[in-house]
């Protein structure tokens, strides 16, 4: 009876033993699913699932658990460099240039030149043969050996209007020659300009002041030229 009695109390042990130890692996069980590892009595192909090749295509996708990312409901992704400090900086290699502080000012307003003929203006008048009152001779001088064939003036607002025909004893590229030099120690710029055939004709300008030359041979040789300008007059008593 008594043997009977031990065989009985050792089974209902023994019971009590397997129950604790069932009781004591679920709860190792759980504590390991909330700790992230795998599960206890688990094969080593279960634990190491997420390094396998299932797991590559979701390797460091944010969200998916297992993949390298944060699992749902984990820490918030750490915030970029640039808004923790602000507004992204300039590309490298690129330079922000300041704001012009100016605009820039222009070249300054030629002077103009200083006029050759002064008020008061003579009145219009012409002169056959000679140089008429009023012709500014210093200025257009005749080439030496030079006969007159008339001569004019006539004022207009400010401006002094000029006029010679004469005949010099020299060929048309000597008296072209003449007013070249002339006029261009004033200042004057020259160019050519279409003429009637056996004809010679020159622009001059200066500022506002203008003068035009045409030149013909005589059937002697000399040459036939004609004044017309335009010459800008200065205030004066």
């Amino acid at each position: 009876m008594k043997a009977k009695w031990l065989v009985v109390a050792g089974a209902g042990a023994a019971a009590l033993l397997g129950g604790t130890a069932v009781v004591l692996d679920q709860m190792t069980a759980a504590e390991s699913s909330v700790a992230g590892g795998p599960p206890a009595g688990s094969s080593p192909h279960t634990a190491g699932a997420g390094s396998g090749p299932g797991a590559a295509g979701t390797a460091g996708v944010p969200g998916v658990p297992g993949a390298g990312g944060e699992a749902s409901g984990g820490s918030a992704a750490a915030p970029s460099r640039g808004s923790a400090e602000g507004p992204a900086s300039a590309p490298a290699g690129r330079e922000v240039l300041p704001p012009v502080s100016a605009a820039p000012t222009g070249l300054p307003a030629p002077t103009a030149p200083a006029a050759l003929v002064s008020a008061p203006l003579p009145a219009a008048a012409s002169a056959q043969g000679r140089i008429v009152d009023g012709y500014p001779a210093d200025v257009l001088p005749f080439p030496d050996a030079t006969v007159l064939v008339s001569t004019s003036v006539s004022p207009a607002e400010g401006t002094l209007q000029v006029a010679a025909d004469a005949i010099a004893a020299l060929s048309q590229d000597a008296v072209a020659g003449h007013y070249q030099q002339v006029l261009g120690g004033l200042g004057f710029w020259s160019e050519p300009v279409p003429a009637a055939d056996g004809q010679r004709a020159i622009r001059f300008g200066r500022g506002t002041d203008s003068l035009t030359f045409t030149a013909s041979t005589t059937g002697t040789g000399g040459t036939r030229f004609m004044l017309l300008g335009n010459l800008r007059a200065a205030a004066g008593g």
